[in-house]
């Protein structure tokens, strides 16, 4: 939510599409302000629940490969997909399918966990269903290798989550990893993590290596890679 709350101000009069919109509820709040939004994902299930859930007039959804979209080139002013980069197998390929549906001129956000925080000392994914995580460098050069402008920004822990970090000496992400059941069970799930908002995060450019997320935007010039 962090991240789509970032995109609402830059969405007036604008096309946009989510690839891997999922359940729908990050495109319904960017429909909430862009002139048209569609969200995109491969799961029936999910397209199923989001036609049925989420209902504006400027809004739809499509069921298809985020690979081949099957929608026509240069026809989107703004192109995002949020935490789903880090799933596919053929990254490369998705992100060639992302700027082929943007317009020249627009910018395509794509955020993505920094591995250096979410697995701390690991060359292969904690999570067993991440295919592949980038520290920023990495990410830096993917985007570079797609768009002809490319900026990163990073999500941090802000209030509550900041004062966590702090006091615990650790990042609140890497502190779960280790969470003592009886902490989990009688604090954290119940009461903690219930409480958490999205003004406890903040998204900024330095010190990138300690983001929680990388969000990279992507700009398009003309319609050929670079």
């Amino acid at each position: 939510m962090v991240a789509y709350e970032y995109l609402l101000p830059l969405l007036t009069g604008k096309r946009v599409l989510d690839l891997g919109s999922g359940e729908g509820y990050g495109v319904d709040l960017l429909a909430s302000r862009a002139a048209e939004a569609v969200g995109a994902d491969l799961a029936p299930e999910a397209i199923y629940h989001a036609r049925n859930t989420y209902l504006r007039p400027n809004l739809s959804f499509l069921y298809g490969d985020i690979y081949q979209l099957g929608l026509e080139d240069d026809s989107f002013d703004i192109v995002c997909s949020f935490q789903v980069l880090e799933h596919l197998h053929e990254p490369r390929r998705f992100a060639e399918e992302a700027r082929r549906v943007l317009r020249p001129g627009g910018s395509c956000f794509i955020s993505t966990p920094n591995r250096l925080i979410i697995s701390p000392g690991r060359d292969k994914p904690i999570n067993p269903f991440h295919i592949f995580e980038f520290d920023q460098i990495q990410f830096r050069d993917f985007m570079a290798a797609c768009f002809d402008e490319v900026s990163l920004l990073g999500v941090f822990h802000a209030r509550k989550l900041r004062l966590h970090d702090v006091v615990c000496r650790r990042n609140f992400s890497q502190f779960c990893l280790e969470l003592p059941k009886r902490l989990e069970s009688r604090f954290y799930n119940p009461l903690f993590i219930p409480s958490i908002r999205t003004s406890d995060f903040r998204i900024g450019e330095n010190r990138l290596d300690e983001a929680l997320d990388f969000i990279a935007i992507g700009k398009k010039r003309g319609n050929r890679i670079a």
